[in-house]
Parts: C-alpha cells; sequence; structure tokens
C-alpha cells in the first residue's frame, strides 16, 4: 500500500482519473427536479447560531470508526472516535486507499470484528477484493475501474468501469453484494462522444437492504494540473425500482459529496464571468442555499461534509498554486448552516499553528464525528506527515485525532 505524501502524488491519481472537457447535455423522459430560487447567505460570528449540543443523537446515523491507513504497507487500520487503533485489517494488491476506494460492506459489531472489508486492487488483473477474517478473496475482475461508494452500515457496493475508444469513453454502473456482484451486469451504460466524461457513483438509496436506486455523477478522467477539488458534472438519480434515469441539476452543479442521509448534495460552481460558487441543495425538498466564497478563494471552493443531523455544511476554500514557480497555496475551512449562515471560518496558517506545524499543504473535510465534531484530513509541513484532526464547532478547539490519512468510516 502506498501513502500520498505530496500534492503531487494527489495530482498523478487524479490526472488517471479526471479530464477538463467541456459540459455533456443528456436528456432524460423525467422532468429536471424544480428547485426554489438560489438565497445567499451572509456571514456570521463564529460560535454564533450553533445547534443545541443536546440534540437527540439517536435520530441520525453516526460513524461507529473511522479507517485509516497508516502507510505500513500492511493494511488499513481502524481506529475509535477517540483515535485509539482498534484492530489492522490486511489489504495485499491495494492500490491507494483514496477516493472511496475501500469501503466496510456492512456493520461494525460490538464484539470481534468480522464485517467484510471491499478495496480496489491495480494487480493482475485489476479486481475488487474483499478481506473476510483475514482471508482475502476476489470478488470481481474490475479492469478500467472508476469510482465506487457503498451504503453507511449495510453490504451494498455500487462501482463503476470506463473503457475509451478514439471516438468516445463507454462507462458502466455496477450494483450488488459480496453474493451478487461476482455476476451483476451493469444497470446503466453511458456512451459519451461529447467530452469522455464517465459515471461515478455518489450514494446509494437502500430499504431494509435491498437497493432501490443510485445517486451518481460524470466525472473527468485523463488530466492532470494543479486540481483541487474533484471535477465533476451534475447530479442523476437512477431508479432500480421501475429503471428511470432522472437528471436532478444541470451542468452548473459540479458535486462534492452527499449526505450520509441522501438528503442534501453539496455544489461547487464557477461562470463565464469568473465569479465562484458554492452551494447546497435539498434533495428532497428542492430547496438551494447559497454560501459566499471568502473574497480572498481565487480558486473557489469545493468538498463538502454535512453533519449527521443535517445541521451544518462544511467545505474547502483556496487560493493561490501548488505549481507557482514560487508556491502561494493557501486554504480556510469554512462550516455553514444548512438554513444560511457561516459559522466558522479558519485558515492554513491558524490550523497549522494549532497543531504545532510549520505549514499545511494540504487539507480537506472528510466527515462528522457527532453533531459537532468535524473530522479534516491535513498533509503537515512538507508532505512527509499526515494526520486527522478534530475542529469542535462549538468550542472552535482543534486538535489532533490519528497519524495517517482518512479512507472512509465504518458504521453500526
Amino acid at each position: 500500500m502506498k501513502r500520498l505524501r505530496s500534492i503531487f502524488g494527489i495530482m498523478i491519481i487524479t490526472s488517471i482519473l479526471l479530464s477538463a472537457c467541456g459540459g455533456i447535455t443528456i436528456e432524460f423522459g423525467n422532468d429536471e427536479s424544480s428547485t426554489q430560487e438560489d438565497q445567499s447567505t451572509s456571514n456570521e460570528d463564529a460560535g454564533e447560531n450553533v445547534a443545541d449540543p443536546a440534540v437527540n443523537e439517536s435520530n441520525y446515523l453516526l460513524p461507529k470508526m473511522i479507517l485509516v491507513d497508516t502507510g505500513d504497507e500492511i493494511g488499513l487500520t481502524l481506529f475509535n472516535l477517540q483515535g485509539q487503533p482498534i484492530t489492522e485489517l490486511r489489504t495485499p494488491g491495494i492500490g491507494y486507499a483514496i477516493n472511496n476506494r475501500a469501503i466496510m460492506a456492512g456493520p461494525i459489531p460490538e464484539g470481534p470484528i468480522m464485517t467484510p472489508l471491499v478495496y480496489h486492487s491495480f494487480e493482475n488483473p485489476e479486481s475488487l477484493l474483499v478481506n473476510i477474517n483475514d482471508s482475502i478473496a476476489t470478488i470481481v475482475n474490475t479492469p478500467m475501474f472508476y469510482g465506487m461508494t457503498g451504503a453507511p452500515g449495510e453490504a451494498l457496493i455500487a462501482y463503476s468501469r470506463y473503457e475509451p475508444s478514439n471516438e468516445s469513453v463507454r462507462s458502466d454502473l455496477y450494483i450488488g453484494n459480496l453474493e451478487t456482484l461476482p455476476t451483476a451486469g451493469p444497470i446503466y451504460t453511458l456512451d459519451n462522444s461529447e467530452n469522455y466524461y464517465v459515471v461515478n457513483p455518489m450514494a446509494i438509496q437502500s430499504q431494509d437492504g435491498v437497493a432501490t436506486g443510485i445517486w451518481y455523477t460524470l466525472s473527468a478522467w485523463g488530466i492532470g494540473g494543479d486540481i483541487i477539488y474533484p471535477v465533476n458534472k451534475s447530479l442523476y438519480f437512477f431508479d432500480m425500482t421501475n429503471g428511470s434515469n432522472t437528471q436532478l441539476f444541470d451542468d452548473s452543479c459540479n458535486p462534492q459529496n452527499i449526505s450520509v442521509d441522501n438528503t442534501w448534495a453539496a455544489c461547487r460552481s464557477g461562470s463565464s464571468d469568473g465569479s465562484l460558487g458554492y452551494s447546497i441543495k435539498n434533495l428532497v425538498t428542492g430547496e438551494t442555499m447559497t454560501f459566499p466564497v471568502d473574497a480572498s478563494s481565487d480558486r473557489g471552493a469545493g468538498y463538502g461534509a454535512f453533519s449527521p443531523d443535517g445541521t451544518y455544511i462544511a467545505w474547502l476554500e483556496a487560493s493561490g498554486h501548488h505549481m507557482a514557480e514560487v508556491p502561494n497555496y493557501h486554504s480556510r475551512i469554512r462550516v455553514g448552516l444548512t438554513t444560511g449562515g457561516i459559522v466558522f471560518d479558519m485558515d492554513d496558517t491558524t490550523i497549522a499553528q494549532s497543531l504545532g506545524a510549520s505549514a499545511i499543504p494540504f487539507m480537506k473535510p472528510v466527515g462528522w464525528l457527532d453533531a459537532q465534531t468535524l473530522l479534516v484530513d491535513a498533509n503537515l509541513n512538507d508532505y512527509s506527515i499526515e494526520v486527522l484532526f478534530t475542529i469542535n464547532i462549538t468550542s472552535g478547539a482543534i486538535n489532533k485525532l490519528i497519524d495517517g490519512a482518512f479512507v472512509n468510516f465504518a458504521y453500526p
């Protein structure tokens, strides 16, 4: 297993997966979902409009453990939410445990952990492998694998593959569990001759452990450069109960993430006049909330982590370039209320000081441990150190939690 120790390593992987071509126009029989007019929010002082910490956590799903790449090239380690290592699961043949390429396929029990770990391997033949009780097996060969997602606490896996040709690129979307994936055929195929964007699953809808739909985006591949955020276009929903395929948002939305409860989607955007935007869209009501990007953030905003109770959205904003003659990249973590208003805003220099580091060359929000505690993945100093740290949105406290790179959450 290999850890990405520099932004250039991240760019190499990104260059394999991304393509900076123009927009895709896809029409489906279903009408595009309507949304309310965007509402601009105003800045709020940090700490104001903070949710009551006594909110009932039984009403929403919280992670039980954190899956981490510690860089020992043996496996991936499950840590509890207090930052203590619980067990390491071997992952022979794993490539880079990023971009949702390793998933706990089922709930984490109270006793010994026997939950299957599904991961992608680049080794010949390229495939999805599974570790069950320290026994490694091949689930299915996946030549030209692109992306993968799961359903929190369930044994469902969705993944996509692509096959480029001189005139187009074909991508296929698959879904199943450990029993059905080996023989599963694609539930949807896109043959794109316009700009080579490919299908990339983002979230699974399920009922009683049975998949009923998939949210997916169209993602770029084949480019490199000083890329910060995922490059996607629009959001779609494939309904497995009736086979319908609906485009939810137009190409102005570059989806960054979907909330754990599949209620919210985060979008970054840019316009022809050079303006940059960040918004969230409610997938149930169609409501849209737009947040102002800081004036210094000339690289815009991206990524997105919704708190489990749906109160907050956290994102990254950036300025400058890693690949400039004199690198001048900087970033900041911002948190807003899904009802509007920014409640937390801190730049990388201040965060580095809190962590005792000289610099933070790259960081991104990856999720929440509870309704007030944000988890952030960061490279420190000269990229030689990667850590997970927490931000308490109520108090503003910053604490290092784990040495290692975030891979995924594990749920009860």
